[in-house]
C-alpha cells in the first residue's frame, strides 16, 4: 500500500526553511553530492532533496549542513516520524540552533508526545525568552483540550476521494471545495510532484453523506507513471498547502457528483481556498498568474494571491489592490454583509509567519481599504491561516502559534468592533487533533459545519454536528444479599484526573450530570461492606439519556470483616511505596529497584497478599496515550516482581492514564517538573481476603 503524504503549510515557512542550513558553506562547495541536494532543497523539491541527502549521509552520516536539510525537508512533506528522528540528532548536538529545538517540539507534538514536545519548547523559550509562543505551550495542560469532548460528533464525508480535498466553503445550496483530484495534466507541482489543485463544486449539501473512510479508493484507479515536466514552476508556492496524494487517475465511468469550477477561474497553477461575495463575485486563491502570465518575487518563488472573478460566467479575473510579488495573500473569508473582509498573508511586519488581516469596503465603489492586522491577541509567531467569520461574530482560524494539538488547530473568538474579545480558545479534540486541522466553516444556526484535517495521512474533508443533549446518571446502593438500601455510601466518580463524591440518600439513591464523550470509573465504599468498582461511558451517545446502576456490595464475611476491623494495623503493616518514572518512558529507574525489593520481600513473607500495579501518567498527552504507556508502567513492575520469584498470579495490572492527578496541575497552572513527576508513577495496592487493604477507609 503507498504511503498518502499529507497536505503541509508553505506560505512562510518555506523561506523560513530554505535559509537556515547553510552556515558551512565551504563544506558544501567541497562537495558535489551536497551542492546537488542544495539546489534541490533550495528550489522546494524537497523529495528529490531527500533521495540526494540520503547518498550524501551514507558516506558522512555526521554532515550538519546534511541532517539539517534532511530534517527540514522532512518537516515541510509532513513525515513526522523522520522529522522527530533528524531534529532529534540534531538536538544533541553541543550548541543547537533555536529553531532545532522549536521544530522539535512540534514534531514530537505531531506525534503525541506531548511531554517531550513541552520540554523542548521551554528549551526554545530558554533560547528566546521573548517568544509568547513558546511561552503559551510550555505552560499548556493538554488536559484542558479534552473538556468539552463530546461537543462535537465528526465523520468522514463522501465527497473524499484518494486525492486531496480540503477548505470547504459555503456555495448556494452545496459547497465549494479545493482538490487536487485531477490527475489529466502532464504539469506537477515540484515540491512532491503532485497534479495542481483546482476549485470543485458540490450542488447541493444535502449529497454530501457520510462514509467510511476506507471507501474512498473505489473512486480511483492506478494510473501509470505519468512523465514529470518542470514548466518552470518548481519555485511555486501551493495555494497555502503542498499537496502530499497517491498517483492517481479517476476515470470518466468513476466520475463523482463534485465537478471541476472550468472557466477562466482554472489555470495551469493552483487554485485555493475561496469566497462568495453578495453580489456574485467570487474571491479565490491563485498563484501569481493573470493574463496568461506568471511572476516570481525577487528570490525565485511565484507567491500566491487573491484574485476576484466577476461577469457572465466568472470570466473577468482582477487581482486584488493589495497583492504584491513579494508576499503572499490567500484564504479570504466575508462578513455577511460583504462590507469585512479577513484573509492571511506574510505581508512584512507582521507578528510572525502568516497573519490574519482586515479591509473594509464602503461607498458605491466598493473598493476595498487597506489591510489592518487583527492583532497580537490573535496573531503569534507561528502562522495564522484559513479564518471564517460566522454572522454570530465569532472568528474561526487555524494556528501552529496557540498551544494546540500539534500541526493547525482550529480556534474561535468573538470579534467586536473587529478586535478579539479575550483570548482565542481551542475548540478542542472533537475536531482538533495532532496532525493539521483547519478549513472550518459552520452553518447559520452553529448546528452543523464542515473542515479539513490530514489526520488520516491524507487532507480530507469532515462534516460534522453539534450535539445538543444530557446525559444523567441515576444510581442507587444496596445490599448484595437483601436488595435493601445502603444510605449513606460514598459513590466516587473518577474521571480525566478530576474524583467527584457523592453520598446516597437515605433510599440509597445518588445522581449526577455527566460529561459528554467521556469515559468513568464508578466506586461504592462503606464500612462491613466489600468496596466494588465498575466503568460506564458516555461515550457514543448522542441524544438526552439516562444511564441507570445499580451498584450491589456484598457483606464483608468473617474474614473479610476481621480486615475491615484491623484495617489501620494491616495499613501500617503492607503500606508501599510508590515508584516513579522518567519523561514519556516506562523503564525501571535505579531509584525504584529498593522500593520493588522490598515488595517483593513482603510478598514472599505474606503469600496470602496479592498486590494490584496501578500505574499512571501526567496530563500533557492524550488520553489513548497515555493509557498506553501507564499500561507499559505496570507491566514493567510486573516483570520486575516476577523475576524476583514472585507469581505472576499475585499481581494485577491496571493502568489509568492521566486520570488520577495527585496535585493541581490542571489548566492555566504553570507546574514545575518536579510537581509532573508526581503524577508519573505506580503505586501498589494490597489485597487480603478480597479486602483492598490500601482502598479501604477506617473511617467508615
Amino acid at each position: 500500500m503507498q504511503l498518502r503524504k499529507p497536505l503541509t503549510i508553505v506560505f512562510l515557512s518555506v523561506l523560513m526553511c530554505i535559509s537556515i542550513p547553510f552556515a558551512e558553506a565551504q563544506q558544501i562547495d567541497n562537495s558535489p553530492l551536497l551542492r546537488k541536494a542544495l539546489t534541490e532543497y533550495q528550489s522546494l523539491r524537497f523529495t528529490d532533496a531527500i533521495r540526494e541527502l540520503k547518498r550524501v549521509l551514507e558516506k558522512d552520516p555526521e554532515n550538519v549542513s546534511a541532517q539539517e536539510m534532511m530534517a527540514g525537508s522532512n518537516r515541510n512533506i509532513k513525515d513526522y516520524d523522520e522529522a522527530v528522528r533528524w531534529y532529534g540528532e540534531l538536538c544533541k548536538l553541543k550548541n543547537i540552533k533555536p529553531e532545532w529545538a522549536l521544530y522539535y517540539a512540534e514534531a514530537l507534538a505531531n506525534k503525541e508526545k506531548y511531554e517531550q514536545s513541552e520540554q523542548w519548547y521551554r528549551k526554545f523559550l530558554s533560547m528566546k525568552p521573548g517568544d509568547r509562543r513558546a511561552d503559551a505551550f510550555s505552560r499548556t495542560n493538554f488536559n484542558s483540550f479534552s473538556r468539552n469532548a463530546g461537543e462535537y460528533r465528526v465523520t468522514y464525508s463522501s465527497i473524499n476521494t484518494d486525492a486531496s480535498e480540503y477548505s470547504p466553503m459555503y456555495y448556494k445550496d452545496g459547497l465549494i471545495f479545493v482538490s487536487n483530484r485531477s490527475q489529466k495534466t502532464r504539469f506537477v507541482f515540484q515540491w512532491d510532484r503532485t497534479s495542481y489543485s483546482d476549485l470543485y463544486i458540490v450542488d447541493k449539501l444535502e449529497d454530501i453523506t457520510e462514509a467510511n473512510p476506507d471507501s474512498t479508493g473505489k473512486l480511483v484507479k492506478e494510473s501509470k507513471p505519468s512523465k514529470y515536466i518542470a514548466s518552470n514552476n518548481s519555485g511555486t508556492e501551493r495555494s497555502i498547502l503542498s499537496l502530499f496524494a497517491s498517483n492517481k487517475i479517476q476515470t470518466d465511468e468513476e466520475e463523482s457528483e463534485p465537478y471541476l469550477l472550468r472557466g477562466k477561474v482554472k489555470s495551469s497553477f493552483h487554485e485555493g481556498p475561496s469566497v462568495l461575495l453578495p453580489e456574485g463575485t467570487l474571491l479565490f486563491t491563485r498563484n501569481n498568474y493573470v493574463g496568461g502570465k506568471a511572476a516570481k518575487s525577487n528570490n525565485g518563488v511565484n507567491k500566491l494571491k487573491l484574485y476576484t472573478a466577476s461577469g457572465p460566467g466568472w470570466n473577468k479575473i482582477t487581482p486584488f489592490p493589495y497583492n504584491n510579488n513579494e508576499y503572499s495573500t490567500g484564504h479570504p473569508t466575508v462578513s455577511q454583509d460583504g462590507r469585512i473582509l479577513i484573509f492571511a498573508s506574510d505581508m512584512p511586519r507582521g507578528f510572525g509567519g502568516t497573519d490574519l488581516y482586515y479591509c473594509v469596503r464602503t461607498g458605491d465603489g466598493k473598493k476595498w481599504g487597506r489591510p489592518t492586522n487583527l492583532g497580537p491577541k490573535i496573531n503569534t509567531e507561528g502562522n495564522e491561516q484559513f479564518p471564517f467569520l460566522h454572522k454570530d461574530g465569532k472568528l474561526y482560524f487555524s494556528s501552529t502559534g496557540h498551544p494546540g494539538l500539534g500541526g493547525l488547530d482550529i480556534f474561535e473568538v468573538v470579534l467586536k468592533d473587529l478586535k478579539a474579545v479575550g483570548s482565542p480558545k481551542n475548540i478542542g479534540i472533537d475536531i482538533n487533533s495532532s496532525s493539521d486541522d483547519f478549513g472550518f466553516i459552520m452553518d447559520g444556526p452553529a448546528k452543523s459545519g464542515y473542515f479539513s484535517s490530514n489526520r488520516r495521512g491524507n487532507d480530507d474533508i469532515y462534516q460534522f454536528t453539534r450535539m445538543e443533549y444530557t446525559v444523567t446518571l441515576k444510581g442507587k446502593v444496596i445490599d448484595a444479599g437483601t436488595n435493601v438500601p445502603i444510605p449513606g455510601t460514598r459513590v466516587i466518580l473518577r474521571n480525566n484526573g478530576l474524583t467527584d463524591t457523592l453520598v446516597a440518600n437515605f433510599n440509597g439513591e445518588f445522581t449526577r450530570v455527566l460529561s459528554k464523550e467521556t469515559d468513568y470509573e464508578l466506586s461504592g465504599s462503606r464500612m462491613s461492606y466489600v468496596s466494588r468498582q465498575s466503568f460506564l461511558s458516555t461515550v457514543g451517545i448522542t441524544a438526552d439519556s439516562t444511564i441507570n446502576v445499580i451498584v450491589k456490595l456484598n457483606r464483608a464475611e468473617n474474614m473479610q470483616q476481621w480486615v475491615s476491623d484491623n484495617c489501620e494495623t494491616l495499613k501500617k503493616t503492607f503500606s508501599m511505596d510508590n515508584i516513579y518514572y522518567d519523561l514519556d518512558q516506562a523503564e525501571i529507574r535505579p531509584d525504584a529497584i529498593p522500593t520493588l525489593d522490598r515488595i517483593a520481600v513482603i510478598m514472599q513473607k505474606n503469600p496470602e497478599i496479592s498486590i494490584i500495579s496501578a500505574s499512571h501518567t501526567d496530563s500533557r498527552a492524550t488520553d489513548n496515550y497515555n493509557r498506553q504507556l501507564s499500561l507499559r508502567r505496570g507491566e514493567a513492575a510486573r516483570s520486575y516482581l516476577i523475576s524476583k520469584g514472585i507469581d505472576g498470579r499475585r499481581i494485577e495490572v491496571k493502568y489509568y492514564g492521566k486520570s488520577r492527578l495527585v496535585n493541581s496541575c490542571v489548566e492555566g497552572v504553570n507546574c514545575p517538573e518536579t510537581e509532573q513527576q508526581m503524577n508519573r508513577r505506580t503505586e501498589f495496592e494490597v489485597i487480603l481476603n478480597d479486602v483492598n487493604i490500601t482502598q479501604l477507609n477506617c473511617n467508615d
